[in-house]
């Protein structure tokens, strides 16, 4: 037997898609105001970074259901990722460690999130099988064997797993309650079932 609950919750949440976006936004604001106030060689592509930047800025303020749309979004990650790598590049040739180090760190963030970012809307489960129960990818822990596992319920909505060292893991489910007395009660029997597995210390 295997249950499959969704979660209410999104494996990839708005407001961590826009603050990266912003990230961005001030960091090619700010070099490209430096750039083309104090850099007397490439005063031209300091300008051109500035303006990306408030054209960035301004998108995310005020066109960002838009802009954090599937498509759009990874138009302007590999934007993002191009200019913060061409920095990082152009840095480490005029040896400025810190904006380097800077742009480094930001290309990696960006190129994590063009990854992450591709499951977003997608749907989160916690699966309850014979073995345990298996957290969503979002969870600190994975899995919990049914050895560690002292009750499971489903109440308005909301799956709670009670431990046997006290720690209570909850989620929300999109999902009506159902027949939990079925759920519940196949749960307590696989409970039972492995109680004589657990170790000594766990009784």
């Amino acid at each position: 037997m295997v249950y499959n609950l969704p979660l209410e919750e999104e494996k990839v949440k708005p407001h961590q898609v826009t603050a990266l976006h912003l990230v961005c936004a001030f960091a090619f604001i700010g070099t490209g105001a430096i750039i083309t106030v104090y850099n007397y060689t490439i005063p031209a592509y300091g300008a051109a970074l500035l303006i990306a930047g408030i054209a960035l800025l301004a998108c995310t303020i005020f066109k960002n259901k838009w802009l954090i749309s599937r498509q759009v979004n990874l138009i302007a990650r590999i934007l993002e990722c191009g200019i913060s790598i061409w920095l990082a590049i152009y840095s480490a040739l005029q040896h400025w460690k810190f904006p380097e180090g800077i742009f480094a760190a930001i290309t990696v963030a960006i190129a994590f999130a063009m990854y992450w970012e591709r499951a977003a809307g997608g749907q989160l489960f916690v699966s309850v099988d014979d073995e345990g129960v298996r957290f969503p990818i979002t969870s600190r822990k994975r899995f919990l064997p049914w050895t560690e596992i002292e009750e499971i319920t489903f109440r308005y909505g909301t799956l709670s797993v009670n431990s046997i060292d006290n720690h209570l893991f909850q989620f929300s489910l999109s999902l009506p309650d159902g027949d939990d007395h079925t759920f519940e009660t196949w749960c307590l029997a696989r409970v039972e079932q492995h109680k004589p597995n657990r170790r000594n210390d766990d009784w």
